[in-house]
C-alpha cells in the first residue's frame, strides 16, 4: 500500500519541500506577532503547504516528459507512468482549491499573494526554465512570497519594510539552494535539454557566483535584528551560528565545487537557513 500510494504521493507533492514552504509562511505569521498565534499560525502554514503541494503536482503534469529524461526525477509517479496524468491533474486542482479555501478566512491579501505565486510558478517560471539558464532569478520570487503571505495573514501590510526584508532573505536563499542542487545533476539537465548556470560559467566562476549570493544572504540575515525581528539574546546564539555557517560556506564554495558535486554544501546551506528561521520563530514564541 505504501509503495503504491504514499511514496508516489510524497514524490508528487515533493512533501519535504512543501512542508518547508509552509514553515516559512508560519515564520512570517509569527514574526508579525499575530494575536492568535497558536491556531492561525498553524492554519496559514497548512494552507501554504497544501498550495505548494498543488503547485508541485501541477508542475509535474506540465513537465512529465522532461522529468522522465532525468535520473533525479524519473521516479516521480507521472514521469514513470506509475500514475495517469489525470490523477496528477486532479490532485493538483483539489490541493490548489483546498489551499485557497483554507486561506480565505485570513484576508484578501494572503489570497492574492497565494494566487500570484501559483500563476508565477506554474506559468512564467515553468515556461522560462526551458529557455533561460537564469530562470531561477524570477522563479525565486515564488520562494519569497510564502513568508509574506504569513505576514499579511497576521494583519501586517505587504509593504512593511520588515516584511519585505524577510521576503528578501528567502529570495536570496533560493539561488544558491538551486545552484548547489544543480551542481550534482548538471548532466541530468543537459540530457533533458534544460539550460543552466554551469553551461555558462566554469566551476570556479559558478562557485564565485554562488558564494556572492550566500554572502548576501548572510548579510541580510544580520540586518533582521536591527529591524526588530529578533528581540532576545537567547535566540541570537543559534541565529548567529547559522549566519557564521553561511559565511564559511561562501568561503569554501569556489574550491569545493571543483572537487565535489556540492552535496555537502547544499545540506549545510539548508541547515543554516533552517536554524536561522527556527531561531527567529522561537524568539517570537518564547520572549
Amino acid at each position: 500500500m505504501m509503495e503504491k500510494f504514499f511514496l508516489p504521493m510524497a514524490r508528487l507533492l515533493r512533501l519535504r519541500l512543501s512542508l518547508g514552504v509552509g514553515l516559512s509562511a508560519t515564520a512570517g505569521y509569527l514574526l508579525h506577532g499575530g494575536m492568535n498565534r497558536g491556531t492561525s499560525s498553524l492554519l496559514v502554514g497548512l494552507a501554504v503547504a497544501v498550495l505548494a503541494g498543488g503547485c508541485s503536482a501541477l508542475n509535474q503534469v506540465q513537465e512529465r516528459r522532461i522529468d522522465a529524461r532525468m535520473h533525479r526525477t524519473c521516479r516521480r509517479p507521472l514521469a514513470s507512468g506509475q500514475w495517469p496524468v489525470a490523477w496528477g491533474l486532479g490532485t493538483a486542482l483539489v490541493l490548489l482549491g483546498a489551499g485557497m479555501l483554507l486561506l480565505s478566512p485570513l484576508g484578501i491579501m494572503p489570497l492574492a499573494l497565494a494566487g500570484g505565486a501559483v500563476l508565477w510558478y506554474n506559468g512564467l517560471y515553468t515556461w522560462l526554465k526551458r529557455r533561460s539558464a537564469f530562470a531561477v532569478l524570477p522563479g525565486a520570487l515564488c520562494g519569497a512570497l510564502p513568508p509574506l503571505i504569513g505576514w499579511c495573514a497576521a494583519g501586517g501590510a505587504w509593504s512593511d519594510h520588515r516584511a519585505i526584508s524577510l521576503a528578501l532573505v528567502f529570495f536570496l536563499w533560493q539561488m544558491p539552494h538551486f545552484w548547489l542542487l544543480l551542481s550534482g545533476w548538471r548532466e541530468d539537465y543537459r540530457r533533458a535539454g534544460l539550460p543552466h548556470l554551469f553551461d555558462r560559467f566554469s566551476s570556479r566562476q559558478s562557485g564565485r557566483v554562488i558564494a556572492l549570493w550566500i554572502l548576501a544572504l548572510a548579510s541580510s540575515l544580520l540586518l533582521l535584528p536591527a529591524l526588530g525581528l529578533l528581540r532576545s539574546g537567547a535566540a541570537a546564539t543559534p541565529y548567529l551560528a547559522a549566519v557564521t555557517g553561511l559565511a564559511l560556506l561562501a568561503l569554501l564554495i569556489p574550491t569545493s565545487l571543483r572537487k565535489t558535486t556540492g552535496t555537502a554544501l547544499f545540506a549545510g546551506l539548508n541547515l543554516a537557513m533552517l536554524t536561522a528561521t527556527l531561531a527567529l520563530m522561537l524568539d517570537q514564541l518564547l520572549f
